[in-house]
Order: C-alpha cells, then sequence, then structure tokens
C-alpha cells in the first residue's frame, strides 16, 4: 500500500508543483523507490530463504538415523524411463550411508565419513573414492551434513506442492527444493519432501544431463539398532580394488 500511495503521488507533482519541479525531481524520486522496491524485495526474498533453511535443518537435525526401503524411477528429459530400482537405504548423522539395491542387481555403496564404497560384485571391483570430493557441491550432502560451511554452499526454498499432489495432499507434506550455488555440479537440484511425521517419503534429483531420479521410501525407521559393520565393507580377496583417493 505504501508503494501504490508513493507511485500516485508521483504522478500528481506536475499538476501541483509545475512541469519545471517535476522534471528535476521525477527521476530520483523515481530511482529512490525503485532502490527501496528493490531492497524490500531482495530482504523478503532472504527472509524466505533463511525459513526455509532453519526449517529444513531442524527436519533433518532430528533425523539422526534413517532406515527404509525404496523404490527408484529414472528418467530422461523425454520423460522416458530409462532405469528403476529397489533397495534400502540407511543413513545417520553426520556423514554416513549405506545404498544396497536389491533389484535389479545387488550392489552396494558405502560413504563411511572418509571414503565412498562402490561395491560391484558383477565385475568383482571396488572403486573407492574421498567422501569430500565425491559429494562436493551435491546436495545428497546434506542429508548427512551439519556443518555451516557445508550449508552455505547451497540455497534452499520451500516448494508448494498442492498443484502437483492436490491441495489434501499437500497439506500433509513439506518439500524443499535444494540448489548449489556453485553452477557445474553433477545434480542441479533436490528436491526432499517429508510425510505429516516429519520423516523423509520421498526425495528427487535434477542432474546436469536433464534425468530426473525419484526415490519414494516406505517402511522408514527413525530409531534402530545399527549393527557394527553397517558402514563398513567387507572385500574379497578375488575382488580388484580401485583406489582414485
Amino acid at each position: 500500500m505504501k508503494k501504490a500511495v508513493s507511485v500516485f503521488l508521483l504522478a500528481t507533482l506536475p499538476a501541483l508543483y509545475g512541469a519545471a519541479y517535476a522534471n528535476q525531481t521525477s527521476t530520483s524520486v523515481d530511482g529512490a523507490i525503485a532502490t527501496e522496491a528493490n531492497n524490500q524485495v531482495a530482504a523478503a526474498e532472504n527472509n524466505i530463504a533463511n525459513t526455509a533453511e532453519v526449517a529444513l535443518q531442524s527436519l533433518l537435525s532430528d533425523m539422526k538415523q534413517f532406515r527404509a526401503d525404496f523404490a527408484q524411477t529414472v528418467v530422461d528429459a523425454d520423460q522416458n524411463i530409462v532405469h528403476e530400482a529397489q533397495g534400502v537405504l540407511t543413513m545417520t548423522r553426520p556423514n554416513k550411508l549405506r545404498w544396497e539395491t536389491t533389484f535389479p542387481d545387488e550392489t552396494l555403496l558405502i560413504a563411511d565419513g572418509e571414503s565412498v564404497w562402490n561395491v560391484d560384485s558383477f565385475v568383482e571391483q571396488v572403486t573407492v573414492l574421498s567422501q569430500s570430493k565425491a559429494v562436493e557441491d551435491n546436495p545428497i550432502v546434506l542429508l548427512t551434513a551439519s556443518d555451516i560451511a557445508t550449508w552455505n554452499k547451497f540455497n534452499i526454498r520451500k516448494v508448494d506442492t498442492s498443484s502437483v499432489e492436490g491441495d489434501d495432499v499437500a497439506k500433509q507434506l513439506s518439500s524443499f527444493q535444494v540448489t548449489p550455488k556453485e553452477l557445474g555440479g553433477q545434480i542441479s537440484a533436490l528436491t526432499l519432501t517429508f510425510n505429516q511425521n516429519n520423516e523423509l517419503a520421498a526425495l528427487n534429483m535434477l542432474d546436469a544431463q536433464q534425468q530426473i531420479s525419484t526415490l519414494v521410501f516406505k517402511d522408514i525407521e527413525t530409531r534402530f539398532p545399527l549393527a557394527a559393520d553397517t558402514f563398513t565393507v567387507a572385500i574379497p580377496d578375488s575382488f580388484i580394488i580401485d583406489d582414485q583417493r
């Protein structure tokens, strides 16, 4: 309302004070109004972004443990299904993850906090990567990271899912989109969706090739006994180790 009033008063200046005065002042007043409006928009956007980041941090910080069955579907830019998988995802904070597929093939990926171990039983090979390099600028790192430096690498906003899910379902969900501040990474955007119990119910990843990978979780657990070897890898003697750390 204040902006509308200011614009109205500016429009009436020629009639009130003469054309010469308006010509002298309109540029500076216009500029001041535009600058103030831009500042207000920027402040509002920052407040919204900060609120979204705090909300997402709170949800994830409460998720000290997470284990669930997942169904994964990957579609290309033309919405053709290029891959489907099923398995179990286990995570603990900070920085530990176990991704185990049971269909269509048995595969295992473990992030132990320092290294990422990708076990390919079919070719009997294990590829080892530095975890910090493997997830650099990848939004997925926020699932298990809690340090401010990592969070500062990403922009976070709240997503309205009502147009996709319908109003009744959307009211039970909270969705957040995470995008890297630095462009050029493999993952362009990550959307995390939480159910009415504040549990991670789905995630959606858009990669640099415009492929979209969607994971839907079920049988979600957030409190469970954790086996000591959950994030360790036993490598058979016959396997080749490709250490790229």
